[in-house]
Parts: structure tokens; sequence; C-alpha cells
């Protein structure tokens, strides 16, 4: 007997025995197909069926996110068209990571009991999870959750707390596009001279919750580097994508391309702050240099400056005066505002994730205006954090958004995050010009700043110029290998506009998990193509995000100027899932689901 630590997967038939008396022929076909799937999807996933019972399995994973994920595929599955039509039944799904006894080809343990009882407490059709999985895959399972409260188990003297998977995280812009769990086995990027990569500082204090405090500090390096035109950064994305992973300096700089990789660590003690760096050559693997600072926290803008110069001077050469110059920025007054702003921040980046995270983040944010009214980037922020809430609430956001925009504009007009954000609020008024005018300025003040490149290519898109869309798109994606999904989606948009529907179909289909707006223009792109079987996957993919998608709710949001282009895309997808639904009839295999991504 071997003990492992593993991610649990109990999965069990709603109502089983009373289909089973119902219709017993029926209900054991769609049983057989249901396995199919089931199979399908946690092999896919890198996971394996440990065993059947009935009508229900065990499954195990080593990834935490894979093992979610997969939950949620399956539920998507089920809950299509073509999963209604073809299999019509319900799971319960419980996860839970426990170390377990292997023996030979089974897992036992109080571990395993436990993701039973939590599949047995789970609504029909939805996913639990335990406390311990949800602190584990929440900030790289791009997934929404609600807590569903503590519940007393049979078995188990202490009540758990339990977590049930609502959606997709969906746009999200503060999140990366994954998180791998080890490093990635990609070919080597090209590596170029004056690109360098900012590694999340580690937070060495014995606090956790002085995490938000390394990470708003790295974050922060990053985007004043940015600032610099003849130097490159991998942006906030690419570099938090490489966050507690086991890469070497050479594996982080062939993924990414950079050729300087910085890494340090931070500590607060008090009123105190240690903090360490060091910038390795990745050609080479030869340290260029290391430092070490001991300084009181009002100091630590000083210390960033100086880090800022030290790695320019690594990587360019030199430190025009100009350049520095313009990487300054208005610092807040008050240091207790700068902290409660990063707490903020950390729980703004969540605020996708969970109800409580986007309120949290609302309230640090007040704190930090509190200490400092004057501290622009704060409002800025906060307009976002709102608008992340309503994503919850479905409160209407847009004047307060927009109050908040102003007055950081006012306060910190040399802001490359005000003018972004603002940007942003602009496209979705469609003040086009506005919104060009915003995202351009975000780009003068950073101009290796991937998010704002490629939304820079998104204003050029609604207005109508798909080629420089795609300019700024392939841009983008050389300053971030881990470019976010909702950033790549502006490239199939811009294909799609300019006719490339080849294009347009297979950069869809190379996403590592396709969101629902690159599966709708893939459906629109696959009616161009003398491709039957394309048309009807790429259909059955995007009924099963989103069943009961409708294009005439979806164009509302796809902010074309041309309003014949809005129309265009209607038609299209009204036709193309038109002839899909008609040749998706009862019988097709299961596989036909689990491969349609």
């Amino acid at each position: 007997m071997q003990r492992r630590l593993t991610t649990i997967l109990a999965g069990d038939v709603v109502g089983f025995s009373s289909r089973v008396a119902d219709d017993e022929t029926g209900t054991l076909q769609r049983l057989d197909l249901l396995r199919q799937l089931v199979q399908t999807e946690i092999e896919n996933a890198h996971g394996r069926v440990v065993s059947w019972a009935g009508d229900g399995f065990l499954a195990e994973f080593s990834s935490p996110v894979d093992a979610v994920r997969t939950g949620w595929h399956l539920q998507q599955e089920l809950t299509s068209p073509l999963g209604q039509a073809n299999i019509d039944l319900q799971l319960r799904l419980g996860i839970h990571l426990a170390d377990v006894i292997a023996q030979d080809n089974d897992i036992l343990g109080e571990g395993v009991n436990l993701a039973s009882r939590i599949e047995a407490e789970a609504e029909p059709g939805k996913v639990y999870l335990s406390r311990t999985v949800f602190e584990m895959v929440k900030a790289a399972a791009q997934l929404r959750f609600e807590p569903r409260g503590t519940h007393p188990l049979k078995g188990f003297a202490n009540p758990v707390e339990l977590y049930c998977v609502v959606g997709e995280l969906g746009y999200h812009s503060l999140m990366p596009s994954q998180q791998p769990s080890q490093p990635r086995q990609v070919a080597p990027a090209p590596m170029r001279s004056h690109v360098v990569v900012v590694l999340p500082f580690l937070n060495r204090s014995t606090d956790p919750e002085q995490e938000f405090f390394a990470d708003g500090f790295t974050e922060d390096l990053i985007t004043e580097v940015a600032r610099f035109t003849d130097m490159e950064v991998i942006s906030r994305s690419g570099s938090f994508a490489l966050k507690n992973t086991d890469a070497s300096v050479a594996q982080v700089c062939g993924i990414t391309g950079a050729r300087y990789c910085v890494e340090g660590g931070v500590r607060r003690m008090g009123p105190n702050i240690r903090l360490t760096a060091r910038l390795t050559d990745g050609l080479t693997g030869q340290q260029v240099w290391s430092e070490y600072y001991d300084f009181p926290e009002d100091e630590l803008f000083q210390v960033q400056d100086d880090l800022l110069g030290r790695i320019a001077s690594a990587v360019r050469g030199k430190v025009e005066s100009s350049a520095t110059a313009e990487a300054e920025r208005k610092r807040p007054k008050d240091m207790e505002a700068f902290d409660c702003f990063l707490r903020g921040m950390s729980y703004h980046r969540m605020g996708g994730i969970t109800q409580e995270n986007a309120e949290e983040a609302i309230r640090w944010f007040d704190r930090a205006i509190e200490k400092d009214p004057t501290f622009g980037r704060v409002y800025a922020w906060k307009a976002c954090a709102v608008a992340t809430r309503a994503e919850w609430s479905h409160e209407d956001y847009m004047k307060e958004a927009w109050a908040l925009g102003r007055k950081a504009l006012a306060l910190d007009p040399g802001s490359a995050e005000v003018h972004r954000i603002l940007g942003s609020l602009n496209l979705y008024e469609e003040n086009y010009e506005s919104s060009l005018y915003h995202y351009n300025r975000a780009l003068e003040l950073t101009p290796n700043h991937a998010y704002v490149v490629a939304f820079v290519g998104a204003v050029h898109c609604f207005l109508g110029d798909a080629e420089t869309a795609l300019l700024y798109q392939r841009r983008a994606e050389r300053l971030d290998p881990f470019l976010p999904e909702y950033c790549r989606e502006i490239g199939v948009m811009a294909n799609w506009e300019k006719g490339d529907f080849e294009a347009c179909y297979q950069e869809a289909t190379a996403f590592p998990r396709i969101t629902r707006r690159a599966a709708a223009y893939r459906v629109a792109a696959a009616l161009h193509l003398d491709r039957e079987d394309r048309l009807t996957r790429a259909a059955a993919r995007l009924m099963t995000i989103d069943p009961e998608f409708d294009p005439e709710l979806f164009i509302e949001v796809e902010r074309y100027k041309d309003r014949s282009t809005r129309r265009r895309l209607k038609t299209e997808l009204a036709e193309a899932l038109d002839l899909a639904r008609s040749r998706l009839t009862t019988g097709a295999p299961a596989t036909l689901l689990a491969v349609s991504r």
C-alpha cells in the first residue's frame, strides 16, 4: 500500500432508481452514453476513473484545477441541448483534496469518503467542493464560486465548509489566462535582448496576509518597467501565470522569450521592509547583479525607483533622463492609503470569483480614499470594482463609475491606469474617439503593457479597421506568452470582420479554453467554410457553453460602429445555428459532446 495526495471527484446520477422504474432499457442506454462522456472528459483532463458503482463513479486527478474544471465541463455538457437530447441525466458532483491509500487500482481512506459525502450534499447539476479545494483552485480555475455554508456530514465530527461552481469567470481583466502547476512543455520562444520578465516577488513574511503586498509591489514594478520605450517587459498576466511553479530561470526565459529575469522577495516587519532582488541573464545563466534593501516603508517608492534604474541600466546600458522622468507618477501621500489600495487590489483580482471578494475590494478602496482623498489611482480602480460587483448584483453602475473615473483623471492625469480605465468606460458607452484617445494615452505612458496594446486593437476593430487591430493583437501576443483569452478574442473578431474565416476558425479553435465570444465568432466563420462537420461541432460547443444563446442579445455588446456589421453578425449566427440544430439529431454519439471544444 502507498499513500499519496490526490484530488477526488465523486459523481452520482440524480433520481436514477425512479428513472429505471419508469424506463429500464432507455435509462440504462443513457447511462452507457453518460459513462462514455465521463470517461472521455476525465481522460482528456489527465485524470483517471478509479471505479464505477452502478450509477456512480469515483475519479482522481493530480491537479485540483483539472478536477474542478472537468466537473464543470461535465455539467455544461449534460445541460446543453445535445446532452439533454442524447443523455438526459443529471449528476451531482463532489470534490475533495486528501491524502489517500492506494491499493492496486483503488483509492481508500477518509478523504474518499468525504468526497462522496460532499457529492451527496450537492444540488442536481452542480459541482460542490471543499474549502481545501477552493483555496487551491480559486486563482487558476477561471471559474466563479458561491459559498454554500458549513455542512455537518454523516460520519465526520467537524462540519465542512462547501463552495459551489456557478459559472465561467468570463471577462475579468486582472486574472492571468492560466496558471500552470508545472513548467510548460513548449517550443522555446525567440530570445529578445531588450526584454525582461519580472517574476512575482515572494512573500518572505511569516504572515500569509502579506502576500498582497508582495504581489502589489511586483505589479507596480512591471508597470514602471513598461514605461521605458526601448525596453520590453512581459505583462503581469504572463508573469503571474508562472507564480508558484518550479520553473528555472532558463525555462522562464525560454517560455517568455525574455533575455533577463528579475526575481526577489519582500519581508515586512512592522514599519520596516526588507527587499531582495536579483537579475539573471537567461542566455548565459549568469547573475548580472543582486541587491538587498532595508528601509522604512515610507521610502518604498525611492527604493522602487532605484531598482528600476538598476534593471534599465543592465538591460539597456544606460538610463536616459527623459525616460526616467516619464516613469515618474503621482505617489500616495499616505503609506497607509497605499497599503489599503494594495489590499483592495488583491481582493479585486478575485472579485470575479466570489461576490464577497468584489465587495471587500470596494471596502478597502474606500478606506484608501479616506486616508488620502488625492490618491487618483484608487478612484479609477474603484470604478473597475463597482463594475465587477455589478456582475453579481446586476446593479446599474455606470453613473458611479463615470464619477469615479472623472475624479481619478482630475487627480492623476499622468496615470496610465486611469486612462486605460477611462478608455474602457468610453468604449462601453460607444464613445469611440474618446475611447481611442484614452487607450492611446495609456499606451504612450506604458508602451509595453500587453493589455493596453490589445485593447487599442479592440477599438480599431470596432471602428472597422481589422488590419490595424490584428497588428496590435500580434504585438500584445509577443509581450505576453500567456495572453488571456479576453485579449486573444480580439484576433478572432478581427479575422471574422475582414473576411478571413479560416483564420478566424483556426484561431478560436486554438484557445486552450474557448470562450463564449470566440465560440460565437467561430460559428459565424464556419458558415462560410465548406465543412459540415466544422459547423456542427462549433455550434455544439457554443450551445454547450450557453444553451440559451441568443444572437440578438449577443450583438448588443459587440460594439461595432458600423451597424451593418452588427446586423451581418446576427444574421450569420442565426443562420448557422439553425443549420446546425437541424443536423444535431437525437442519437448523436456522446463523444461529440466531449470533443466539440
